[in-house]
C-alpha cells in the first residue's frame, strides 16, 4: 500500500488511551460494592444516552448513583466520586506517535464516542497532542454511523481519502472505509507505526515494542 494521506484521525480509547478499572474496583472496595458492580450498572442505557450528547456526564454519574442507591441502599452512591476521579491512563508511546505526526506538519484529530466530559479528564491528564477533537456527545451521532464519519471528515476540512483513521473496533474501522477513508485496525503501536508509513507517512522515532519500552 502506498497511499499518501494529508491527516491521521485517531480513536482513543483502546489506542491513546486505556481503562483499567482501577477507580471502579477502588470505589467498589471503598463502599463495599461486590467487584464488578460499576461495570455492570454504568455502561448501559444511561452510557449510550451521554455518548449521544442527550444526557451531560453529569446526568450519566447521576444515573449511576440512582441505579446504585437503588439497589445497594443510600451509602452505595458515594462510589461515583471515587470513580470519576479516574480519567484513564495514556499509552505514551501512542501520544509520542500522535506528536511525531504532529511534528510533520500533519494534522491530528482524535474521533472517539464520549461523553460532554471529555474534555475535562484530557485536561486532568494534560493530553493535547491533537489538533481537532471530534466528541459523539458533541455531534450527537455515534460510530459507526456513517453520519458521523461524514461529520468528522467535514471537522478535519480534508476530503476522506485522504485521511489516515484508526480503531480498534473493527467495526468502526469497517464503517470508515464506507465512507472512504483510508482506516486500519489499531492493534499495536508499533504496527499503528509500521501502517502509517504504509500510508506515506514515515516517523523518525524509534519503534516501540510491546512491552512498554523501544529499540533503535
Amino acid at each position: 500500500m502506498n497511499t499518501r494521506v494529508n491527516a491521521a484521525l485517531f480513536d482513543l480509547g483502546g489506542v491513546v488511551l486505556h481503562f483499567r478499572g482501577n477507580g471502579r474496583a477502588e470505589a467498589e472496595k471503598e463502599v463495599g460494592l461486590p467487584p464488578g458492580t460499576l461495570r455492570r450498572i454504568a455502561y448501559k442505557g444511561s452510557f449510550a444516552l451521554a455518548n449521544y450528547g442527550i444526557y451531560t456526564h453529569q446526568d450519566w454519574l447521576e444515573a449511576v448513583r440512582r441505579d446504585l442507591v437503588a439497589e445497594f441502599g443510600p451509602g452505595a452512591g458515594a462510589a461515583v466520586e471515587v470513580w470519576a476521579k479516574d480519567p484513564g491512563e495514556l499509552d505514551e508511546n501512542a501520544v509520542a506517535v500522535l506528536k511525531a505526526v504532529r511534528a510533520l506538519d500533519i494534522q491530528v484529530g482524535i474521533f472517539t464516542n464520549n461523553t460532554s466530559g471529555l474534555e475535562e479528564d484530557l485536561d486532568r491528564l494534560g493530553f493535547d497532542a491533537y489538533d481537532t477533537l471530534i466528541n459523539s456527545a458533541d455531534l450527537g451521532v455515534i460510530k459507526p454511523s456513517p453520519v458521523a464519519y461524514r461529520l468528522a471528515v467535514e471537522a478535519m476540512g480534508v476530503p476522506a481519502e485522504e485521511i489516515f483513521f484508526t480503531d480498534d473496533n473493527h467495526i468502526n474501522v469497517i464503517a470508515a472505509r464506507h465512507v472512504g477513508l483510508c482506516a486500519v485496525d489499531f492493534v499495536s503501536v508499533p504496527g499503528l507505526i509500521a501502517d502509517l508509513a504504509a500510508h506515506g507517512i514515515t516517523l523518525p522515532m524509534p519503534t516501540p515494542d510491546t512491552k512498554g519500552g523501544s529499540r533503535a
